[in-house]
């Protein structure tokens, strides 16, 4: 996701900066990145209240493991192709993928973010390996999309309302009792994101 396709917003400038930056760490670090074509906040901690805008990317391409990962041949008489991971969201399903065309015992995982596959034919693997594709279910982007919003969110803002559909998600968080006026400012700021990209709210 390219950090100019997310806004934030804030009477603070110097905020606005600080949780433009979170959401780009927290969006990346859970490999969202694929999933939201843009991305609007609002904070006033004065207020106090946090709204986040996403729209949704249509058709979710397909994540092969060369998107979040390196690949090399192991060592010097070594048969086996090394996965160094960059992001860590989709350990579980590449590992389910791993064990079911190689094998347990020939997967190994010596650090978190490094992935030893043994095979004969380690030259031939490395480039299958890369165009493996890991498939998503919606409801894990869902999961992703919601613990993202719960490191995003400002410390303390447990008063929740949100939105998730196909088209976009909309989080507005506070301290205190969710407004009407809140809501419709996220309302209105979902629509004119929808109409900005040629679709309808």
């Amino acid at each position: 996701m390219e950090d100019d396709t997310i806004i934030v917003e804030s009477p603070e400038e110097v905020g606005a900066d600080i949780y433009r930056r979170v959401i780009i760490d927290v969006l990346s670090d859970l490999a969202l990145g694929r999933v939201l074509m843009k991305a609007r906040a609002f904070v006033d901690v004065t207020e106090p209240v946090f709204i986040f805008l996403g729209l949704r990317k249509k058709g979710i391409p397909s994540v092969k493991i060369r998107d979040f990962a390196d690949l090399e041949i192991g060592g010097y008489g070594k048969s086996e192709v090394l996965i160094f991971l960059n992001k860590e969201a989709y350990i579980p399903q590449l590992l389910n993928k791993l064990w079911e065309r190689y094998g347990r015992g020939n997967i190994s995982q010596e650090e978190r973010t490094t992935i030893v596959v043994e095979t004969p034919d380690y030259m031939t693997e490395v480039d299958l390996l890369g165009d493996m594709v890991i498939d998503e279910k919606v409801q894990e982007i869902n999961d992703r999309i919601v613990d993202a919003m719960l490191r995003i969110i400002p410390e303390g803002f447990r008063v929740r309302y949100h939105q998730l559909t196909d088209e976009y998600i909309l989080f507005v968080a506070s301290e205190d009792p969710i407004k009407q006026e809140w809501k419709d400012r996220a309302v209105s700021m979902r629509d004119q994101m929808l109409h900005e990209v040629g679709l309808n709210a």
